[in-house]
């Protein structure tokens, strides 16, 4: 195949990241408002139950027959995807805390033989990739190396590209991690030799024909899409933070190597592609398999299915991570939101996020000549769907599965009982308190010594709270019962913490909600 064709097809792939998904952290419960979105029946709401989002928690999926409907559900679907000549093999896999839930591998690893891909079966990642110069990103800025918002000039002195408007504002590390820096799409090249993708030279070279090139948006003015941006950034970061100078060593030593993603990297060596899936155009011709060479951070990462779900984890903290759970948080939320036109309804570093059952889904996706890849994270829900495909798809099947998937989930935990430490010697907490004679609350004891508190002024339907015991004087409000709609304030507690003061004659005559500014619940 000639370079132009293989030009065409990157510049109209690589930069297309399928629908992703949307943006909400906070942690909200509500009482009976109904909310959330139905991708393929948009006038239906889904029903509130309490709470709304439910803490993530173990499920005994054999004892839920709609469970195994869903997964049923899904191994049909994905199976379908499968196309003997443009897509002869589909592996992928749903992540519920830190399990595979479900798998499937269909297909063959190519058209010559009757092997079936599995969960080592390699296929290259093409966009994903660009988490990892992210990571690079975040990790030197947890460990007090940089700042998020310093300007590209403080590491690369030789950056410089014109401003069609004049304007001189910096261009930051962060901006150029989660596509609103302005850059285009890649370096300028000539399209009577595909120099875009085969581009080689040093990153000195790059810079250099930055400096003759203009922005094609002012920086954080609005989302674009730039594999230029993420190359930029990994050889920025191994030439300032590394001995060698070279990202993809960094990236083994301190991601792949420290997830045991055993079968992920940038080489192409001979062990490597005998493990691959071979990738197909529409046409059904076999595509070939070629470096990115300078283009490697945004792009050239192989990976497996299994890789692809300790990776996930690793981001809903559920499994082994690189990265703390602040700086998690941090690059999990998003950047900004993005016009109508872009592929999505936000950007982040470096996902693609939209909205489905008001959970925010972290999303990053790719397409390269043969391959198309997923893969979609619900931290909230500690749920992720990954998908790896040996040919090209334009279909979401990430949103069409969560689309099933969030609401059972949810659902099923609503129902599920939290688990509640019991306290060593209730008796102390045990009595009825008054909050200046404005509300009430019972403390009393069930037959598992587990401490119950209900607001005596709430109707019966309304939830009763567990005190999960922490420490003798602290403990968690956590909600108990199946679902019923919440009244009163104690869904809005969830998960807070009561403190218990005044211990006297044996007993505490005092607890504080701090979360809710309530101080003096006195015992009557």
């Amino acid at each position: 195949m000639s370079k132009i064709a293989i030009l065409s097809v990157f510049t109209a792939i690589l930069s297309i990241t399928t629908v992703a998904f949307a943006a909400l952290f906070t942690w909200q419960y509500i009482t009976n408002t109904p909310s959330g979105d139905n991708p393929t029946n948009p006038n239906t709401t889904t029903n509130t139950g309490c709470p709304y989002y439910p803490t993530p928690q173990e499920i005994d999926f054999a004892n839920h027959e709609e469970f195994k409907k869903l997964f049923d559900w899904i191994d049909s679907h994905v199976a379908s995807l499968v196309d003997e000549n443009a897509r002869p093999s589909v592996t992928a896999n749903l992540v519920y805390l830190d399990k595979i839930v479900w798998s499937g591998y269909y297909g063959r690893v190519n058209k010559s033989t009757t092997v079936k891909p599995d969960e080592n079966t390699i296929y290259r990642i093409a966009s994903i990739s660009k988490i990892f110069p992210v990571l690079f990103l975040f990790k030197l800025w947890e460990d007090g190396k940089l700042d998020l918002y310093d300007p590209v000039t403080k590491y690369a002195p030789d950056f410089s590209i014109g401003r069609p408007l004049g304007t001189t504002n910096e261009i930051n590390l962060i901006d150029i991690a989660s596509q609103i820096s302005g850059l285009a799409s890649s370096l300028p090249f000539n399209p009577l030799n595909g120099s875009a993708i085969f581009f080689n030279g040093q990153l000195e070279d790059a810079l250099q024909l930055l400096q003759s090139q203009i922005l094609v948006a002012e920086p954080r003015s609005t989302c674009f899409y730039s594999n230029l941006a993420y190359a930029l950034l990994g050889h920025i970061l191994a030439r300032n933070f590394t001995t060698d100078g070279n990202f993809e060593n960094w990236a083994k030593q301190n991601i792949a190597d420290k997830l045991d993603l055993t079968n992920t990297g940038f080489t192409y060596t001979a062990d490597v592609r005998a493990k691959m899936a071979a990738g197909y155009l529409p046409s059904g011709v076999q595509a070939p398999v070629y470096e990115l060479l300078w283009y490697s951070p945004a792009g050239n990462y192989y990976s497996t299915i299994a890789d692809l779900a300790k990776l996930s984890m690793s981001f809903m903290e559920t499994s082994k991570t690189v990265l703390k759970h602040e700086t998690l948080t941090e690059i999990l939320r998003p950047r900004k939101t993005c016009r109508h036109d872009y592929l999505v309804n936000m950007t982040g570093s470096p996902w693609e996020m939209n909205k489905l059952h008001d959970y925010l889904v972290v999303s990053k996706n790719g397409a390269l000549e043969g391959y198309t890849s997923d893969m979609a994270m619900i931290p909230d829900l500690k749920l992720s769907f990954n998908i790896l495909r040996a040919g090209f798809s334009s279909e979401d099947t990430a949103r069409i599965v969560l689309d099933k998937a969030i609401p059972l989930f949810r659902d099923t935990l609503r129902k599920m009982q939290q688990k509640i430490m019991p306290a060593p010697n209730p008796e102390k907490y045990v009595g009825f308190f008054s909050y200046y004679n404005l509300e009430n609350q019972t403390i009393s004891v069930n037959e598992n010594g587990i401490l119950i508190m209900r607001n005596s002024q709430s109707p019966p339907q309304a939830l009763s709270a567990g005190l999960s015991y922490i420490s003798e004087t602290v403990f968690q409000l956590l909600l108990m019962g199946s679902g019923f709609p919440c009244i009163g304030n104690l869904d809005k507690q969830n998960g807070g913490f009561v403190h218990f003061k005044e211990f006297v004659n044996g007993k505490y005559n005092q607890f504080d909600f701090p979360e809710t500014y309530a101080y003096g619940f006195k015992r009557v």
